[in-house]
């Protein structure tokens, strides 16, 4: 990483600014060119030596995670799920497999980055984080439901028969974003542009996701009745027996996802 930190204050500042970030360096590198990058954003960094420390740094689960890994172990698989439920988690792993980052996602990973560059590392942290932010203002209520799912966009919780549904928080702005699209058949690419803000992890990010969320909604994974795959093209939600609709102004199906002010700020 030669670039010059001083490089990087441009328009993802605003994403950052007040953050808490953790800066995991496993492999060994120095990374003070993407702490001092980090820290120009306006976050607040601390760096640590290993997972465990990092689990040991995390604050509730509002911490975003920058694990800097040189070789893929069943030690890191298991540091990113100690790590539970975080704004960000961020594998940087230059020359990693699809499989290695197909296996990394499912253990908790948001994005696997190949680079370090500073420049990389914050445009996908800003871009994770402004979907998984928690949503401002007023009071006003928004809520998406379909079947015994129920979605409750401002405080960010679901729960499915009434009991609580424990997503991360990607997969809440990925169910929240089909609860949104009733019907719709929706091709992988424009779930990357729409829910992850741009193309960095590859049409395997999505499929991970979503195979990570059928484990949660589905009452059988493997025959899903709710998230369907469309061939060719992606997958669609459909909507069960009381219709996707919200307790606002039930609009959803009519209104465009970046209408939305509750979704829009997360």
């Amino acid at each position: 990483m030669d670039s010059d930190p001083s490089d990087h204050r441009h328009g993802t500042d605003g994403d950052l600014a007040g953050r808490s970030l953790v800066v995991v360096s496993l492999a060994g590198r120095n990374l003070v060119n993407l702490v001092d990058a980090l820290q120009d954003s306006g976050a607040s960094v601390v760096e640590v030596q290993s997972l465990e420390r990092a689990g040991r740094t995390v604050q509730g689960t509002g911490t975003a995670v920058v694990v800097d890994a040189k070789v893929v172990t069943p030690g890191l698989h298991a540091g990113l799920r100690a790590l539970g439920r975080q704004s960000a988690i961020i594998v940087l792993v230059p020359g990693g497999t699809v499989r290695e980052r197909t296996e990394m996602l499912h253990s908790g990973a948001d994005h696997v980055l190949p680079s370090d560059d500073p420049d990389d590392v914050i445009a996908t942290l800003a871009a994770v984080l402004r979907r998984s932010g928690s949503p401002g203002g007023g009071g006003r209520t928004d809520i998406l439901r379909t079947g015994e799912i129920t979605l409750h966009l401002l405080d960010r919780t679901a729960t499915t028969a009434g009991e609580p549904l424990d997503l991360t928080f990607l997969e809440f702005d990925l169910l929240a974003y089909f609860l949104a699209h009733p019907g719709e058949a929706l091709s992988r690419d424009r779930l990357l542009a729409d829910v992850w803000g741009y193309d960095v992890g590859g049409r395997d990010t999505v499929t991970v996701h979503v195979r990570r969320l059928r484990t949660k909604i589905e009452a059988d994974p493997a025959s899903p009745t709710l998230l369907r795959t469309v061939r060719r093209i992606g997958y669609r939600l459909d909507p069960q027996s009381s219709s996707v609709s919200s307790d606002q102004d039930g609009q959803h199906r009519s209104r465009r996802w970046s209408d939305n002010p509750a979704v829009r700020n997360m």
